[in-house]
């Protein structure tokens, strides 16, 4: 298979490394609200948490932006540009999810008895890195 420049495997590593960086930070803010929740007063917790949330706004939309030109950076190399894209697609699904199916989530908390909402949120974080590592390491072979 043909090499590709290293301009574009340097754009898809960009994207890699930010789609790692985002699954850390929500990993990073999943661990501190539960820690955070018990110890302090819901006002301070509601202030914190929404500090929390426009940081990890910013962190996705640098991600997304750095997945969309990793897309177009792979794009002759297909096998490469499907794993971008299917990872892009997951991100944009984690963001969405807790909007989409909030409904889903809660009935399935309250019936389970655990926070359903934090697995899928860090499931739908941890698998757009590991299919962009993949797409790198397509994009180089």
């Amino acid at each position: 298979m043909k090499s590709v420049a290293n301009w574009q495997f340097l754009l898809a590593a960009l994207y890699t490394w930010s789609a790692s960086v985002f699954f850390g930070a929500v990993l990073l803010d999943i661990v501190y609200f539960n820690a955070a929740s018990s110890a302090l007063a819901p006002a301070e917790t509601l202030m914190l948490f929404s500090e929390a949330a426009d940081f990890l706004l910013l962190i996705l939309a640098l991600t997304l932006l750095a997945g969309m030109v990793a897309v177009g950076a792979a794009w002759k190399v297909r096998p490469a540009r499907n794993l971008f894209i299917a990872s892009l697609l997951l991100v944009v699904a984690e963001f969405l999810a807790p909007m989409l199916f909030f409904s889903i989530i809660e009935t399935a908390q309250a019936s389970l008895g655990f926070n359903v909402g934090s697995w899928v949120r860090l499931t739908l974080s941890a698998l757009p890195p590991i299919l962009a590592f993949l797409g790198l390491w397509k994009l180089n072979s």
